[in-house]
C-alpha cells in the first residue's frame, strides 16, 4: 500500500535544517583551510547499497591527525580484525558518553592514547594509515564523522552517523550543483524510458518515474565524489494544482543510510546514461519520485511514483490530458541553487 503523499507547500524556499546535534566551529584534522585537506567524500555521497556517511579527507600515509576536538577517547574498536586499514576510535565530549567524534583509518600502531585518556584540541591522534598495507588496497585517507554509538561488539562496533561533519567546519563552496539534462522519464518501477519525442514534447501515459542526474563541486575544478543534501520536485499544469515534493533533506541526521537503493539507481544500472560523461565530478542519479515528499530517506520511498492518471474521488483526473512542466530544484548546505526544468505532455486517453 503506497504511502499518502505530502506535498512541499514552496518548492523555491529551502526548508528548514533538521540538523539537532549543537554545532561549532572546530579545527580541521590537517593543517591549512578547507582546500589543503583533500576532502573527496562527503556525507550525502550515494552509493550503490548506503549513503556515505562521513568526510573522506585524502592525505598521504603517515601524515599526522590531530584531534578536532577535546574530549575522551570512550571506544576503540574494528570491524575488520584482520584489516590493519579499518581500525577506528570514538572521541566523546564526556566521558563514557556514547556520542562524539569517530575516526576511521589511522595506523593502530600509531595511536598516541588508551581507552579513556583524556583527548585536547589540536592532539595528534595518530597517523594516516597506508592502504597498500596487506590484501585490500585503496585510498590513502581519514574517513571523519560524529556518531552515537549504538551497539559495542566483541568484534567491532555498530555506530549511526548524527550530522553533516562539514557544518562544524569553515568551508567554502561558490559553485551551485548541476542537474544534468535530458531528465529521464522511464515507466515507474523499471528503467525502461519513455521515447522521446522527434518535434514536441514527451508523451507520458499512467505510472511514470522521473530520474534526474545532479552532481556538485564545491569549487571550480574539483573532482570529487560531492552530493547535494536538498532536492525538490515540481510539476505544473495550466489550470492544475502543482504537485510539490520535498525529496530530501540531508542536512541533519541520515536516518536510513541502507535505504539508498529506493532513490538513488545503481551505478551498473545507469551507466548507459552516463558513458559519455567524463568520471569526475561523478553524476548520481535521482529517482525523485521515490519520495513520501518527507525528505526522509526510506526503503518505502521505493513505492512512490508519479501516476499521471489518478483520479479523485468523483473520477475527475488529478493530471488532465496537456502539458505539464516538470522541474528539479536541488540546493547544496551553503544554499548554492541548480535546477533543470522540461515539458512534457500527458495523454491517458
Amino acid at each position: 500500500m503506497k504511502e499518502a503523499e505530502i506535498f512541499l507547500e514552496d518548492a523555491s524556499r529551502l526548508p528548514p535544517s533538521p540538523v539537532k546535534v549543537p554545532v561549532r566551529r572546530l579545527s580541521f584534522p590537517f593543517p591549512g583551510g578547507f582546500e589543503q585537506q583533500n576532502i573527496f567524500n562527503n556525507y550525502q555521497q550515494p552509493t550503490d547499497d548506503y549513503v556515505h556517511a562521513g568526510l573522506d579527507i585524502l592525505q598521504p600515509p603517515g601524515t599526522e591527525v590531530r584531534a578536532v576536538d577535546e574530549g575522551w577517547v570512550t571506544v576503540i574498536a574494528t570491524n575488520y580484525p584482520e584489516w590493519k586499514t579499518h581500525h577506528l576510535f570514538v572521541v566523546s565530549p564526556d566521558p563514557g558518553a556514547s556520542v562524539g567524534w569517530c575516526y576511521t583509518h589511522l595506523d593502530p600502531d600509531a595511536f598516541t592514547f588508551r581507552l579513556g585518556d583524556r583527548i585536547t584540541r589540536g592532539q595528534v591522534l595518530g597517523k594516516v594509515v597506508d592502504f597498500y598495507v596487506g590484501e585490500h588496497k585503496g585510498a590513502d585517507h581519514l574517513h571523519l564523522h560524529y556518531v552515537r554509538v549504538d551497539r559495542l561488539r566483541e568484534r567491532g562496533a555498530d555506530l549511526t552517523s548524527l550530522v553533516d561533519p562539514l557544518l562544524f567546519f569553515d568551508w567554502e563552496d561558490t559553485e551551485a550543483p548541476v542537474v544534468h539534462g535530458p531528465l529521464r522519464f522511464v515507466r515507474a518501477g523499471t528503467l525502461d524510458e519513455l521515447p522521446f519525442a522527434p518535434d514536441g514534447p514527451r508523451t507520458l501515459s499512467g505510472e511514470v518515474d522521473v530520474i534526474a542526474g545532479i552532481s556538485d563541486v564545491a569549487r571550480p575544478g574539483q573532482g570529487c565524489n560531492w552530493m547535494v543534501p536538498v532536492v525538490t520536485l515540481e510539476i505544473t499544469g495550466k489550470d492544475v494544482a502543482p504537485w510539490r515534493k520535498l525529496v530530501l533533506d540531508q542536512r541533519g541526521e541520515i536516518a536510513q543510510p541502507r535505504a539508498a537503493p529506493a532513490l538513488y539507481v545503481k551505478g551498473s544500472d545507469g551507466r548507459r546514461w552516463l558513458e559519455q560523461e567524463p568520471p569526475f565530478p561523478p553524476i548520481h542519479l535521482v529517482v525523485a519520485t521515490h519520495s513520501d515528499g518527507d525528505g526522509v530517506l526510506e526503503e518505502a520511498d521505493a513505492l512512490q511514483t508519479w501516476n499521471t492518471a489518478e483520479q479523485d474521488a468523483r473520477g475527475e483526473r488529478r493530471f488532465p490530458d496537456g502539458l505539464y512542466e516538470v522541474r528539479i530544484r536541488t540546493w547544496d548546505l551553503k544554499g548554492n541553487l541548480g535546477q533543470r526544468a522540461e515539458t512534457v505532455r500527458v495523454e491517458n486517453r
